[in-house]
């Protein structure tokens, strides 16, 4: 059991409601930072009272905000970046970047801070342009990441795919800017970055029916019951993100490691099938003859080095639909 002290950011949200739960199991004490007060938070934790404290920071952009508040820190998970949402790039970009740089330069002054582990997205692993023909998405490939942070975003065709773009904009330019500060400044720490597909599974900070909406499960939710044929099911299970970050703590995982995170690859047909045998009366609209989008992965890097065996396709629609359905 370990002891030493994790400074996490994020922990609110779906991801990191559950990284934090994982880390305090696996023994690790957390300041938890937040934006501010949570009475959620506190009372999914509570369990682990003597193991947590929290700390307040309204504005992550902002480097002077975490003077003092990294003092004997072991390590830093940071999770906390802008969802889709509207489409204002402001509430994008700045978040996203400096929220990450600032926190990076604050680690860099505080010598008992041994590594950085930051989420990222498999959407910092694919160009805006798309992925290139007959292109396999994994950690090292020599594609053009590059974003014009003063370009369009909007898509004519298609209005309501532009907080989507702004979104994997965002990471994008927060995961080249990660990495660009590493390489200049050269700090004491390792940095990790982990690359999740679309998040499924249970969500440990979800009240209600419409809470669904706030991240990615809504998107899985309605390939289910819409039979949304355009909805990417390229998954990975919660669990398996929160126990990669605790993964990436371990000192065999060195500076520079990336890791992306997806699960086992599925059909519209196979989760028609999954979702008929299972809930046969849910009023799900997918049916066998249902496509889905699912995009070309390469894992085998997380799978040798974290050591990770991904949870079952057929678990994150368990764990997904037997919350929403008990809300209703």
């Amino acid at each position: 059991m370990s002891n030493e002290l994790i400074f996490i950011t994020g922990a609110t949200g779906f991801i990191g409601s559950a990284t934090a739960v994982e880390a305090l199991k696996a023994g690790y004490r957390l300041r938890v930072c937040l934006r501010k007060p949570s009475e959620k938070l506190q009372t999914l934790l509570s369990k682990y009272s003597d193991q947590f404290e929290f700390t307040i920071i309204p504005d992550l952009t902002d480097e002077t905000a975490f003077n003092d508040k990294l003092n004997g820190v072991d390590y830093v998970l940071h999770l906390a970046s802008p969802l889709p949402h509207g489409t204002d790039k402001q509430t994008y970009f700045p978040p996203a970047v400096k929220g990450t740089t600032s926190l990076l330069k604050a680690a860099a002054n505080v010598p008992s801070i041994k590594k950085v582990v930051v989420t990222s997205s498999i959407a910092a692993l694919i160009p805006l342009s798309g992925i290139p023909t007959g292109g396999v998405i994994k950690e090292d490939n020599d594609w053009d990441f590059s974003v014009d942070e003063n370009g369009d975003f909007e898509d004519p065709q298609n209005p309501a795919a532009t907080p989507m773009r702004l979104y994997v904009a965002s990471k994008l330019l927060a995961n080249n800017a990660a990495w660009e500060f590493c390489a200049t400044a050269k700090p004491q720490y390792a940095l990790v970055t982990l690359h999740p597909a679309f998040v499924y599974g249970h969500n440990l900070v979800q009240r209600s029916a419409e809470g669904i909406d706030a991240g990615s499960n809504g998107g899985l939710w309605n390939i289910i019951m819409k039979g949304n044929s355009t909805g990417n099911a390229t998954g990975v299970h919660v669990q398996d993100v929160a126990e990669a970050h605790v993964k990436a703590l371990d000192p065999k995982i060195v500076d520079g490691s990336k890791y992306l995170l997806a699960g086992p690859k599925t059909t519209g047909p196979e989760i028609a099938r999954i979702v008929q045998r299972l809930y046969p009366d849910s009023g799900a609209l997918i049916s066998e003859a249902s496509q889905v989008v699912s995009f070309p992965v390469d894992t085998t890097k997380a799978e040798t080095e974290l050591g990770i065996q991904w949870r079952s396709f057929e678990e994150m629609v368990r764990d997904l639909m037997d919350q929403q359905l008990g809300f209703q």
